[in-house]
């Protein structure tokens, strides 16, 4: 279960808040007061991924029941999946979840979805793990059916993949035209040219260069397809280590190393550690997350990496988003 968050009074910026399994396993409690306190800071949203339990992370919340959750216990900040695996559910019924969970929530829905990248989660459990190229013309088709269903009185639609005939799908979501899309997913190819067709965001990973590099792939199919680059929200996802102090982190960055038992010396982790992830004291954050603010990224889905504790979390928003 990883809970985003954004603040608002400043750039639109989600952040992943993951939970730590070396901590002992998942606390349904931490997620209730992440929410919560997320909400109280001004964070604009909150996400959720959508995996199934599995040998190397075992304890896992199903990504809409939870959602759903939180939905009744918070009154303002948004509930999104980050990302919703198209394999999981036909879009028919994705497409009736999402305008329920829009309407109870007094439209607070932003719906990520994604192709899925884990043969291990569906092949467990019997579920048909076509080749990536099939799995991505199946999400483009259930975006367009999902969308159809949210605006339409009647859907007919004769996919490779799917098909409905004369789907009716009432109540419509509250949200209008409908639910933000956000689309998951790096590709260069096919994936984003799927956001440039059909979404209102796109999420990748990777680092400032990866992020550049598909930040202008996005921008070549938007101007193919005639889409308007600047209408879509670019988000990317990032791990962030924040203290008040470098004592701190540095105290905090050396417990992990040991209770990893990470082979090596601790100052070659800590090095390769803070190549892959946003880490240090505020002003160290801020130094490393504007290059990706001035690429256009408008929204860092980022996991913190002190969970369950949730004094990244108030930091981050106290002493970094404001900056940003």
């Amino acid at each position: 279960m990883l809970p985003v968050m954004v603040p608002s009074g400043s750039r639109p910026l989600p952040f992943y808040h993951a939970l730590q399994y070396r901590y002992g396993g998942l606390d349904v409690g931490v997620v209730r007061e992440a929410a919560l306190e997320a909400e109280r800071l001004g964070y604009h949203s909150v996400w959720v991924s959508d995996h199934l339990s599995r040998e190397v992370c075992r304890e896992r919340l199903e990504c809409w029941t939870t959602m759903t959750w939180l939905a009744t216990l918070t009154e303002r900040v948004r509930l999104g999946s980050m990302v919703i695996c198209n394999l999981y559910r036909h879009p028919g019924l994705m497409a009736k979840m999402a305008s329920t969970l829009d309407l109870v929530s007094g439209g607070r829905l932003e719906l990520g979805i994604g192709a899925c990248w884990s043969e291990l989660e569906c092949s467990e459990r019997g579920i048909d793990w076509p080749s990536p190229e099939v799995r991505l013309q199946m999400l483009g088709e259930s975006v367009r059916i999902i969308k159809s269903l949210w605006t339409r009185e009647r859907t007919d639609f004769e996919g490779r993949h799917y098909k409905l005939s004369g789907a009716y799908s009432e109540p419509k979501p509250v949200q209008k035209p409908h639910p933000p899309v956000m689309i998951g997913g790096g590709g260069e190819g096919f994936t984003l040219r799927l956001v440039a067709k059909y979404a209102e965001a796109s999420n990748f990973g990777g680092s400032l260069a990866d992020v550049e590099r598909r930040m202008g792939a996005l921008r070549r199919h938007c101007e193919e397809v005639g889409r308007d680059y600047g209408e879509i929200t670019k988000s990317t996802s990032l791990g962030v280590v924040v203290h008040p102090t470098r004592e701190e982190y540095l105290e905090d960055m050396r417990e992990r190393w040991e209770a990893n038992r990470a082979p090596g010396l601790f100052e070659e982790w800590l090095g390769k550690a803070e190549e892959a992830y946003i880490t240090g004291t505020p002003d160290e954050c801020v130094e490393q997350l504007r290059p990706y603010v001035e690429l256009g990224v408008g929204l860092f889905v980022i996991r913190f990496g002190d969970m369950p504790s949730l004094e990244g979390l108030r930091l981050f928003a106290e002493k970094v988003a404001p900056r940003l």
